[in-house]
């Protein structure tokens, strides 16, 4: 199968990467120039449909990228290393020897870390008098860049600027100041390029995985307190809902008892139609066309057992809350629900992060909890909840929310810092402060 590559960068690179992309016969590139690195953020969301992999010629878009656009889709970048900064050196020495023969070197440069270049240089034994840098940062912008240079070269204080952003390049050599642009070298753009189809492959590899999915109606049932007869009649209309839906999607579909329905497919097929685990669409089906709800679990595995078993998983996280919400679990224990809901949580089972572990030990938690109370903070915007909070997002009752709670508390990882009166009538409700900033 052939993997979509956007190539996203200044002109005049794209035709580099577009030479070497000649050994890759595995993929279809498609280039988009920019001349304002400003322009990233359209040119991403221009493609997003059509491509499955971003490469970005340098650190600079892929940072707009990662910052402005929350893409599912794997992004590479070619980086400005070593090598890049040995052939601008190496341009210097060969055009201005007399210079440094002189006097030791006077240079700014941009974007690169201090250390990165000074590494560089001590490589090439090159003595520098004066370095001015200037690391990029979101906020700036290619007019800063070009003033930091400019401002330099008139006052005198350099006598060369090497600089990784082309539009500052082109403007300083038009106004004949002596200027190097750093670029990716060869080495790194087919390097990129290996990376670009290796994530491309992975993702492919991901997108055939299989997925089975577990509708609970058991909870219907027993509020439908009609006939038979109107029973055969919801369960009829609950099948043609799911016919439905399993020749749209393709899939496998059983009904073994009156109360669970079982389909197989596949994880891209549930990528495409869940809006990238956003919502589900066969339960907003349910709950518009029937007025009822339903408890649906999705895993992901690679093997049927391992999709069966995270399908599980999720459907008693979905059961939790009283039903009428759809999670999905994935094979290296990540998951995600309830979709559909505003307020939806993505947090992994397993960790190895080592202050997460410790957590997990002191406060007698499973790291799942962990993880999970982490990703409710950063949802909920905020480390201050109340056990009603906990309750009603973790879809658990309210004396279990106030365990969790308590158990944080014991363990020095929330304390009380306030109190909250609830509009109805009852006893205030203690705020706690989570310490869970890892």
């Amino acid at each position: 199968m052939e993997i979509k590559v956007a190539v996203i960068g200044p002109y005049d690179l794209l035709d580099e990467v577009l030479c070497m992309a000649a050994t890759f016969p595995a993929l279809t590139l498609r280039p988009l120039g920019y001349k304002n690195v400003q322009d990233v953020k359209q040119l991403v969301l221009s493609c997003k449909e059509e491509v499955d992999v971003y490469l970005f010629a340098g650190p600079i878009p892929y940072q707009i990228a990662r910052e402005h656009i929350d893409a599912p889709k794997p992004m590479v970048y070619l980086p400005y290393n070593g090598t890049s900064l040995y052939r601008v050196f190496f341009q210097l020495l060969r055009e201005s020897g007399t210079l440094l023969k002189e006097s030791r070197l006077r240079f700014s440069i941009d974007v690169l870390s201090l250390q990165e270049v000074e590494q560089r240089l001590d490589e090439l034994s090159i003595l520098v008098d004066r370095m001015y840098t200037m690391e990029y940062r979101l906020d700036q912008s290619a007019d800063d860049i070009l003033s930091f240079h400019y401002d330099l070269w008139t006052s005198k204080k350099v006598d060369a600027i090497f600089t990784c952003v082309a539009s500052v390049y082109w403007e300083l050599r038009r106004l004949g100041i002596p200027c190097y642009r750093v670029t990716p070298t060869k080495s790194t753009i087919q390097d990129g390029l290996y990376r670009a189809q290796i994530e491309g492959k992975n993702l492919q590899l991901n997108d055939t995985q299989i997925a089975i999915g577990i509708i609970n109606i058991e909870n219907i049932v027993k509020k439908w307190h009609s006939s038979e007869y109107e029973l055969q009649r919801k369960k009829i209309a609950i099948q043609e809902i799911l016919i439905d839906y399993g020749e749209e999607i393709q899939a496998l579909m059983n009904w073994p008892d009156r109360n669970e329905v079982i389909f197989v497919t596949t994880r891209g097929v549930i990528e495409r139609t869940t809006s990238m685990f956003t919502r589900f669409p066969l339960l907003e089906r349910i709950v518009n066309r029937l007025n009822i709800s339903a408890s649906i679990g999705i895993g992901l595995g690679r093997t049927a057992n391992e999709a069966q078993s995270k399908a599980g998983e999720a459907l008693s996280k979905a059961k939790s809350g009283g039903g009428g919400s759809c999670f999905i679990a994935m094979h290296d224990g990540n998951v995600v629900g309830p979709l559909g809901e505003e307020f939806q949580l993505a947090y992994s089972l397993r960790s190895n992060n080592p202050e997460r572990l410790d957590a997990a030990r002191k406060s007698g938690l499973s790291v799942g909890t962990i993880n999970k109370l982490i990703s409710f903070c950063q949802n909920y915007g905020s480390s201050q909840i109340t056990a009603a909070d906990l309750a009603s997002r973790f879809g658990v009752s309210l004396r279990s929310a106030r365990r969790i709670l308590s158990k944080l508390e014991q363990s020095q990882l929330a304390m009380v810092v306030g109190e909250e009166q609830p509009i109805c009538k009852g006893r205030p409700r203690q705020v706690y402060d989570l310490k869970l900033h890892i």
